[in-house]
């Protein structure tokens, strides 16, 4: 009798149907409505029928989906923190509840799995984020996606074909049962998990070497399935966790092994999540670390520890102290070893990490170790580094996906200017134009010119700013995803829009290049011949931005301008420099 944590809700699940049954599947699938999974459920489908996912054995009704929103907890009380749903427009939900069941398809028209369908009903996208995300605002990718999905779900359980052997990462795919047989294999008994979705550094690799202090046994587990747009693609995760695995941890403890889940970026709920998957594959103590499984300013930075700390999950997660390295103690270090303050600590968000290597920068040796660096370098420079552009649109048929991808072009690039009125982003838009117009051809989205035709009649308040440079940021995207470059020129005053505009490009695969044009004010009041800011300083005129009204400075923008101390052709220099570092425009 296997020694390992039991399984979530006490049974390891397997719904993939054995060989013999595989055939009569097939042809009651052919007798079905289908449906076509989108990449997040098709990672599910494959939790579910491998056990990872227990004690699920399909798709949530509505009281498990309901529970799960108001409590964490499954109709029969066992703890679960996400919901696993099937979304369907409305018309083919009906058809399948008729039928009873659908055979789900991939969106390469794979046949997956049979849905023996229960129930249908319909689910409110707000209330659903507020509950799991603890938000609804649009620029979180969680709620991003569950707001453009189909509002009506489809309950039942599976009935799973074998997994394909071409899916990604392949040999390290290890089922739970796969896993649990190479532990027990292993004669270990107390078992450390980490959870990434990122390229591991040297803050990560302490914590991971934390865990086999304390334990038999480690199992590196990265995230393989999707992930939001500008995080690191798995296939360049996978090959710095493989050199960090064959140079410096031990082998005979340690196990690299693949973890095909979606990202929802649920934060503290996802946390739990993670734990009790990782007991399903027989890992009894999961590293739980700073904003684990967070985005953006969601979640607190220890809250996903908090929550964990609330439910008797079957194991003890590790909860361990966020790690940084402290240029006085020259070392790794927790604020319960460390004396010394923050200026002393390297310490570089995922966010500071990308833009470093998208501008063609070097990461610290004290940060992560140089092979790791020179693999996510070298990504970078060849354009792997972020996630590939979105399928075409599920509902179209295979025939017309296909045409779609046909005529699809390469993604261009949006030059995004932002600065305050006044600080020349007209004027170098019109240089970067005129000195490439022999080779490129770009489309200029002007701010003047966009208030005047495409956002006239809003006003001046932080929501009808917002829209504007929304509906900027749309269009410049619907001219880049179809291979014309864009130049944008406008104040775009907030932060956090113009970082959902820079978000959704890159879930299109097309870069966003930000150029920050700063000038201080009295050089700003000195150019204003219609003497603007003078009357906004003087009070004469309301809502002013950069007098009256705020403007965020870009923290890490890609091009930073000097424009009251640089000449238009230094300024231009610095753009173009910038560009063809990307590969955006020749050298």
């Amino acid at each position: 009798m296997s020694k390992l944590v039991e399984p979530h809700g006490g049974k390891l699940i397997d719904r993939i149907v054995p060989e013999k049954d595989i055939q009569a599947l097939k042809n009651r699938a052919e007798t079905l409505p289908k449906i076509t999974m989108d990449a997040r459920e098709q990672a599910d489908v494959e939790l579910i029928a491998t056990g990872a996912a227990s004690p699920l054995t399909g798709f949530m009704n509505r009281e498990d989906y309901q529970g799960v929103l108001d409590n964490m907890r499954l109709k029969n009380g066992t703890v679960w923190s996400l919901p696993f749903t099937l979304a369907v427009e409305k018309g083919l939900a009906a058809e399948a509840l008729k039928a009873k069941g659908a055979a789900l398809l991939d969106q390469s028209g794979r046949f997956w799995a049979v849905i023996n369908v229960t129930e249908i009903f319909d689910r409110d996208p707000v209330a659903e984020a507020k509950a799991v995300y603890k938000t609804d605002e649009d620029a979180h990718p969680g709620v991003a996606y569950l707001k453009q999905r189909p509002t009506t779900l489809v309950a039942g359980s599976l009935d799973v074909m074998p997994l394909p052997a071409d899916l990604p990462f392949a040999k390290f795919r290890l089922t739970p049962t796969q896993l649990r047989a190479e532990i027990e294999k292993r004669g270990w008994k107390k078992i450390a998990g980490f959870q990434t979705r990122n390229p591991i550094h040297r803050a990560h690799e302490h914590l991971t070497k934390l865990g086999l202090e304390f334990c038999d046994g480690l199992v590196i587990h990265p995230l393989v399935g999707e992930t939001k747009g500008d995080d690191v693609p798995a296939a360049v995760r996978f090959q710095v966790y493989e050199a960090l695995v064959d140079k410096y941890y031990p082998k005979d403890r340690t196990i690299l092994a693949a973890f095909p889940a979606a990202m929802r970026y649920a934060g503290p709920r996802e946390a739990i999540f993670h734990v009790i998957a990782r007991k399903n594959y027989g890992i009894t103590q999961t590293i739980i670390g700073r904003d684990h499984a967070g985005v953006g300013k969601y979640y607190g930075s220890l809250e996903a520890q908090e929550l964990v700390d609330q439910y008797d999950l079957g194991t003890q997660p590790l909860k361990l102290d966020p790690t940084f390295y402290c240029n006085a103690c020259k070392a790794l270090a927790s604020l319960r070893t460390c004396p010394h303050d923050a200026s002393q600590r390297l310490e570089l968000s995922g966010t500071k990490v990308r833009e470093t290597l998208r501008t063609g920068g070097h990461l610290p040796e004290e940060f992560t170790r140089p092979e790791i660096a020179e693999i996510l370098r070298a990504a970078y420079a060849a354009g792997e580094g972020q996630n590939k552009p979105a399928e075409p649109p599920h509902h179209l048929s295979g025939a017309a996906k296909a045409a779609v991808s046909a005529v699809k072009p390469k993604p261009a690039f949006i030059l995004w200017f932002t600065g305050l009125s006044g600080s020349g982003k007209s004027t170098l838009a019109e240089a970067v134009t005129t000195k490439l117009a022999q080779s490129t051809h770009f489309e200029i989205l002007d701010g003047d010119d966009v208030r005047q035709y495409l956002s006239k009649g809003l006003g001046f308040s932080k929501e009808d700013r917002d829209t504007n440079i929304r509906r900027i940021g749309y269009v410049a995207r619907l001219i880049a995803k179809n291979g014309v470059p864009v130049i944008t020129a406008a104040i775009s005053p907030y932060k956090d829009i113009r970082k959902e505009v820079r978000d959704m490009a890159a879930k299109d695969g097309t870069q966003f290049v930000e150029v920050f044009v700063k000038a201080e004010l009295d050089a700003l009041v000195a150019r204003d011949v219609k003497g603007l800011y003078k009357k906004a300083i003087a009070g004469e005129v309301k809502n002013f931005t950069g007098v009256s009204d705020p403007y965020e400075e870009p923290e890490t923008p890609e091009v930073l301008i000097r424009s009251d101390k640089e000449s238009v052709d230094q300024s231009l220099d610095k753009i173009l420099k910038a560009l063809a570092e990307r590969k955006l425009i020749p050298s």
